[in-house]
């Protein structure tokens, strides 16, 4: 069981984590300059005796962290709840499975193409490109995003094409951020996609 005050270091590597451009979690091993005197000056330290109290292990508080932050990277914590976190829970069973839900109609919109992926990723002038504007109106989740760049790697060419778009930018350190956390079997789902590519022809 973690001590409140542990409680409240993890928040805070974790805020810097997802808020920051020079700081990594995971290569920190979670430490921080943090005093630890700092959270007894805090007025919300109730809300870490709480979480301290329902949640037992380390990995516990840490993943709720990570659902909380995906969904407010400002890391408010009135704005943090449970939730969000058992919802992150639901879907993080159900990655697969969700994956190949969101990706069905693109193999059907774009299966005249030779490979059905690439008008996801096109850029045209003063647009955006079409996975960017699925994720933006909820019909592509981030988790989505993380596993096709993965496979296709199309943050490289939105990096040059979309330089200046402050919605890539931040979504792409939301990307960043978040991929340490997961874990992707990459060829796993490659062999999905040409599983569904099959399917449909």
């Amino acid at each position: 069981m973690m001590e409140p005050i542990d409680v409240y270091i993890m928040y805070c590597a974790m805020k810097a984590h997802f808020s920051k451009t020079n700081y990594d979690f995971h290569k920190y091993g979670g430490k921080t300059k943090v005093s630890r005197d700092s959270f007894y000056k805090r007025k919300d330290r109730h809300f870490f005796v709480k979480l301290s109290k329902k949640y037992k292990t380390n990995i516990e508080i840490e993943n709720y962290y990570v659902s909380n932050f995906i969904k407010d990277k400002r890391g408010y914590i009135a704005n943090f709840t449970d939730a969000n976190y058992e919802e992150w829970l639901l879907r993080r069973q159900n990655f697969f499975n969700l994956f190949t839900k969101e990706m069905q109609p693109f193999i059907k919109e774009f299966q005249r193409f030779k490979c059905p992926f690439e008008p996801l990723f096109e850029v045209k002038i003063n647009n955006h490109p079409k996975l960017l504007k699925e994720f933006l109106g909820n019909r592509v989740s981030l988790e989505t995003m993380i596993i096709l760049d993965e496979i296709f790697e199309y943050s490289k060419q939105w990096d040059k094409e979309l330089e200046d778009d402050i919605i890539w930018i931040d979504l792409k350190k939301m990307i960043k951020n978040y991929k340490g956390f997961l874990t992707i079997n990459k060829n796993k789902y490659r062999i999905e996609l040409l599983k569904l590519i099959e399917e449909s022809s």
